[in-house]
């Protein structure tokens, strides 16, 4: 199941990377705008992808318990709640403005910030189909759907970042702004296709995606209950580093915020397909329990832990090896841009590992219904030692951006021993994440694929 989720998520990556890498042929203040700007963008998406994305849960206990005409409708609850997109963005416009003027930029990179973040808003609302959608196919082993509609969203995105962003073939250079703009065409496209196949006959026929499409609050409801804390976990994760660049690197300067844009590009390419394995231990999990089978789902877990820390440990060498070279062959960086940017790298290499843990760890406890207390430990965490740490090491002991990035990686490694402990304890068994179930109908085998 996770293959093609990794696969998906590796193309979200690569699309991402050259987003940034496209961007630094403009200028350094414009690669440090989309840095801050994309993070924050990220950020507020996160507040209603929080929620949406508990539907995998739901979908996943309801198909491992044999109860298909259920999954479509937990699919339908997600698909209304993704108009919480249109509400966040009509809030946020009004809002950009002072929040970035806040964060202490220059006026150049605070307007690029500006252009890029208001035109981004315009795809919120696709941001919380495609996660509704891809939720549910995940959670009913159909995950290579949302994979094709990732490449296919990502080629589009790529070839509409070229003309718009450099103005080819007639199409009007737009900069910062074209980048933007491609990702909304992108993303309203991904969304066109994943509903075209959850509305085939092959879904409306094994789980009635026709007939189940009336919204109904008690379902809604408890994917609100479980959704919101889930959804708060994840904008504290996303907000860490947000604040981290944003608000602590970027008043060091330009250059400490370009350099930290190109590390986060790379670390990218390490975080999003272990996403991938996230999101697929996530459904796996819900599946075994809904079949009442704890030990598979822990060794499940495990495998995915062990797969997701070979991986990124692996990435990680190569960053602190090899990271001055990836630079100069990607990016048009000025020299002290990537100098600063190797040396980020090289503490990144360092948390990894540890970030694999924790990246599946959430994937299989939110898989349990296990939301409210990750959202505990990750406030306790964020402000308690992420933020203070940064500030400490970069501020406080004049460490600079690589104190700030000192902080994050001691707070990473901690919070991966927490976060497993967690798991590895068992607290979770017991968790009933439905309040209005309809027992019924039989399970088959959960693992079997009908990609």
């Amino acid at each position: 199941m996770s293959g093609p989720i990794i696969l998906g998520m590796l193309s979200v990556t690569i699309m991402e990377f050259f987003d940034k890498v496209m961007v630094s042929y403009i200028s350094t203040d414009a690669l440090a705008g989309i840095g801050s700007a994309g993070i924050a963008s990220f950020s507020m998406t996160t507040l209603y992808m929080g929620i949406i994305s508990v539907v995998s849960t739901f979908v996943a206990q309801c198909y491992g318990r044999g109860e298909h005409h259920l999954c479509a409708r937990y699919g339908w609850q997600g698909l209304y709640l993704s108009l919480l997109g249109l509400v966040f963005a009509a809030i946020l416009y009004p809002l950009s403005a002072p929040m970035f003027r806040a964060m202490g930029h220059t006026e150049t990179i605070t307007a690029l910030e500006l252009e890029y973040f208001r035109i981004r808003l315009a795809g919120y609302v696709f941001v919380g189909v495609i996660t509704a959608l891809a939720a549910f196919f995940q959670a009913v082993n159909r995950s290579r759907i949302p994979m094709y509609a990732a490449i296919v969203g990502n080629f589009l995105n790529l070839s509409l970042n070229y003309l718009l962003i450099f103005g080819k073939f007639g199409f009007p250079r737009m900069g910062i702004g074209g980048a933007a703009l491609a990702t909304v065409i992108a993303m309203g496209i991904q969304s066109v296709f994943l509903l075209v196949f959850f509305f085939s006959r092959s879904f409306r026929e094994h789980y009635g995606t026709h007939r189940n499409w009336r919204f109904d609050w008690a379902r809604t409801h408890e994917l609100l209950r479980i959704g919101i804390p889930s959804a708060l976990t994840f904008f504290l994760d996303v907000a860490n580093w947000w604040i981290l660049v944003a608000f602590i690197v970027g008043r060091l300067g330009a250059v400490e915020l370009a350099a930290s844009t190109i590390a986060l590009g790379f670390i990218h390419i390490c975080f999003l397909p272990a996403i991938g394995l996230n999101h697929g231990i996530a459904a796996i999990v819900g599946q075994w329990l809904g079949r009442s089978n704890v030990a598979l789902a822990k060794a499940r877990t495990y495998t995915a832990i062990k797969i997701a820390m070979v991986y990124m440990g692996i990435m990680g060498v190569l960053f602190a090896l090899f990271g001055d070279k990836l630079i100069m062959i990607f990016f048009r960086a000025e020299p002290e841009v990537a100098l600063l940017g190797h040396k980020i790298l090289i503490l990144a290499a360092f948390f990894q590992a540890f970030d694999a843990i924790n990246i599946v760890s959430t994937g299989a406890l939110r898989g349990a219904g296990d939301t409210r207390w990750m959202m505990v430990l990750t406030f306790v965490m964020s402000y308690l030692v992420f933020l203070p740490l940064a500030v400490l090491f970069g501020f406080v002991l004049k460490g600079g951006v690589l104190g700030a990035w000192l902080g994050a990686t001691l707070f990473i490694m901690l919070l991966a021993g927490l976060l497993f402990r967690r798991f590895y304890s068992e607290a979770w068994l017991g968790i009933n994440i439905f309040k209005y179930s309809e027992p019924g109908g039989s399970a088959k085998d959960p693992e079997v694929s009908h990609s």
